[in-house]
């Protein structure tokens, strides 16, 4: 934009300049705040034994066949609890450890017996790693095992203090390694099966004593028996299978029905469908589902219960993406300058022929919208009214010293002007490709910037935008 000063009646310069300023170009975003990466490191937790295949392995020393020997485990005394053991399946080629768990490794648990020990395979990887809190996790940085000195040193590569410089690896850690845990630290890296609390269930499908039937198709005498020896309970949660069921099967979404088990006079019962699920299941904090809810079917000595469980991964969050923040620009809005006339809002009375009085007219100030719209053959528009004195490159936004309004100038049938300030305004025509709009910046992350075109002051919005580097 070019800054001219032009020294004509302000109609005239509206009439001839206007059609160049709207077809100026809006000045190209600006970077306010560079992209901030972290630091990759790499984050040490236990150290375990390690067990190993052998071929001259005593059998009493395998939990599998040919899986990994425990022979040279040092077991803690049994007073000090469980032994953990990071068993291979097949031996070890270089310094690390790493695949798919369950193929290539596992950790045990061994505890000492009279006969000799207890070997109880871990179901999900699990760690002692408890990633300090400006840490995150690496897309394919899974806890891996560094084997020195016969021992195997739980280690996962981290960014710290910010996202990757790429998303993907390889990454190198740069530093010495950080010690897992402390004071403020993720919760353990390790996948787990959460479950929430046993619920009484009702099956279909099978013969039914008539005093535990419901619905006339569904059993639920566990649940009956309850509420029979407990007559202080009024109800109960209770789920209903949609098909015939044994125990270790699993139930999702539709294939079972939740209600409520209620009394119906002394000695029946009736079962009411819940309007809304109840769901008892929660991640632990720090952990996250990686699987839809199931409802396992569980037998127990008085029949079946069902169990929500679902597959949790815990540990820090995945690591932030990068962004950079850049101001970008909208199209100019009309500048009505009231700071002389603050009470712009009261407008001017307007009196008819007939004395009756007509709604109050625009102030004086905003005359120049009108001519505005007149040489822009437009009804109505949107302006920004300033009500403190401003110069060029002045920013109006809330919370700064210059005061403003933003409001939408229409002019009637009867060529008078009317004014109706608006509460919240938001431009629709700032944007940036793969960006968006930042909703938790500062005061001064949006607003307008006050500019001049062909000798013509303008209010120009602008906001902030975040925008990723991958």
């Amino acid at each position: 934009m070019t800054n001219i000063r032009i020294w004509v009646p302000f109609s005239v310069a509206l009439a001839v300049l206007l059609p160049a300023a709207a077809l100026a170009q809006r000045p190209q975003p600006v970077l306010v705040e560079p992209a901030r990466f972290g630091t990759v490191r790499a984050v040490e937790g236990a150290d375990l034994q390690l067990a190993v295949p052998r071929a001259d392995c005593p059998v009493k020393y395998q939990s599998i066949a040919g899986g990994p020997c425990f022979d040279k485990v040092k077991l803690k005394p049994a007073a000090q609890g469980e032994t953990r053991v990071l068993g291979l399946n097949t031996p070890p080629r270089g310094t690390w450890v790493s695949g798919i768990y369950g193929r290539d490794y596992a950790v045990y648990d061994l505890f000492p017996t009279a006969e000799g020990f207890r070997a109880r395979r871990i179901e999900f990887t699990t760690s002692d790693v408890r990633v300090p809190r400006d840490c995150y996790a690496l897309a394919g940085e899974a806890v891996e095992y560094a084997l020195h000195d016969g021992v195997a040193t739980e280690t996962q590569v981290v960014t710290c203090g910010g996202g990757p410089r790429t998303p993907n690896g390889p990454f190198t850690p740069d530093g010495p390694p950080l010690r897992s845990g402390g004071a403020d630290a993720w919760h353990r890296t390790e996948t787990v099966r959460a479950a929430g609390p046993a619920r009484y269930l009702a099956t279909t499908g099978s013969d039914c004593d008539p005093q535990f039937s419901l619905r006339t198709s569904w059993c639920a005498e566990p649940a009956i028996r309850y509420l029979q020896t407990h007559p202080d309970e009024k109800e109960m949660d209770l789920i209903a299978a949609q098909q015939p069921v044994k125990a270790g099967d699993v139930l999702y979404g539709k294939a079972i029905d939740q209600w409520v088990l209620k009394r119906k006079g002394d000695r029946k019962f009736k079962a009411d469908a819940r309007w809304f699920d109840k769901a008892y299941l929660n991640s632990a904090d720090g952990c996250r589902f990686a699987e839809e809810v199931g409802w396992y079917v569980e037998d127990r000595a008085d029949g079946l219960y069902v169990v929500e469980k679902a597959v949790s991964t815990c540990g820090a969050p995945p690591a932030p993406i990068p962004t950079e923040i850049w101001e970008a620009y909208g199209d100019d809005l009309f500048l009505v300058d009231c700071s002389d006339r603050r009470n712009w809002r009261d407008g001017r009375p307007r009196h008819t022929s007939d004395g009756k009085d007509s709604p109050p007219e625009a102030a004086e100030c905003f005359d120049p919208a009108r001519d505005y719209l007149r040489s822009q053959g437009l009804r109505r528009a949107t302006v920004v009214v300033l009500n403190s004195r401003v110069v060029v490159d002045d920013r109006l936004y809330d919370g700064s010293y210059n005061r403003y309004d933003v409001a939408e100038v229409k002019l009637n049938e009867d060529k008078s002007l009317s004014v109706r300030r608006l509460d919240s305004y938001l431009p629709s025509d700032i944007y940036m490709s793969h960006c968006s709009q930042m909703t938790s910046g500062p005061s001064q992350s949006k607003g307008f910037v006050v500019t001049r075109s062909m000798g013509i002051r303008w209010a120009m919005p602008y906001r902030w935008m975040e925008c990723p580097v991958y």
